[in-house]
């Protein structure tokens, strides 16, 4: 239809290329649609933008606490901020019966300085984590749906900005929401072995596209041998 009618659709080109894994002010992914004879608009952005670094986690009982930071993120700083003050005080209140902790591959998660901590106040960490697996990070869609709806708001200032995250934080990111996105590897993980352990993208929303939420791993892994998850697979490219 858009094609029909004169127009094509296109992301805008930035004259400042920003890639940070970060967030930060003016950083919106928009789609513009332009008749095909018009230039292509590129948008002003500021050179060195307003951005913050978060630190958060999610479990089946909901969030831990927010840290926004700022500077570059080293191990004495992950340690004696982030798992002294961040983490080790919500599985001491939340999980005191049992825990298993998941990060990333990150270098400062795997230091010496962080291994020896979580040894020293007992953190069981899952030491277990395919490399370059967003796909299977729950947490990956957290920060996903949190830039989504910061970039709907009216945000000007660092403050603005720190406010937004912790607002999300704290009303948008129920028990109900962290389970929700848990719940979704489910989905994945059955879809990432079917196709021999490559990157999932979108398949598991085509092949499996009801709700993933108290659904189990078997569940999906059984829904393989159903014809109509069978045309869904012969249906899409992977």
């Amino acid at each position: 239809m858009i094609d029909s009618a004169g127009y094509t659709a296109s992301t805008p080109r930035y004259g400042q290329m920003i890639h940070e894994a970060t967030v930060q002010l003016h950083d919106n992914k928009v789609v513009i649609y332009r008749r095909k004879d018009c230039v292509a608009p590129v948008l002003p952005k500021p050179k060195h933008p307003l951005k913050v670094h978060v630190w958060g986690g999610i479990s089946r009982r909901g969030t831990t606490q927010i840290l926004i930071f700022e500077g570059i993120l080293k191990s004495d700083f992950f340690v004696n901020t982030i798992l002294r003050l961040g983490l080790l005080p919500f599985i001491r209140q939340t999980y005191p019966d049992q825990h298993r902790f998941q990060q990333d591959n990150d270098p400062k998660h795997r230091s010496n300085l962080s291994k020896r901590f979580m040894q020293e106040n007992q953190i069981n960490w899952w030491d277990i984590w395919p490399s370059e697996s967003p796909d299977f990070n729950p947490i990956e869609m957290v920060w996903s749906m949190m830039k989504q709806r910061l970039n709907k708001k009216k945000l000007s200032t660092k403050n603005d900005l720190t406010s937004g995250i912790k607002d999300f934080w704290k009303n948008d990111l129920t028990v109900e929401r962290c389970n929700t996105f848990i719940d979704h590897n489910f989905k994945v993980l059955p879809v990432a072995v079917f196709i021999g352990g490559r990157a999932t993208g979108d398949l598991p929303k085509k092949i499996f596209p009801e709700r993933s939420r108290s659904r189990s791993l078997s569940y999906f892994n059984d829904q393989f041998d159903l014809e109509e998850v069978k045309e869904r697979l012969a249906a899409v490219k992977y």
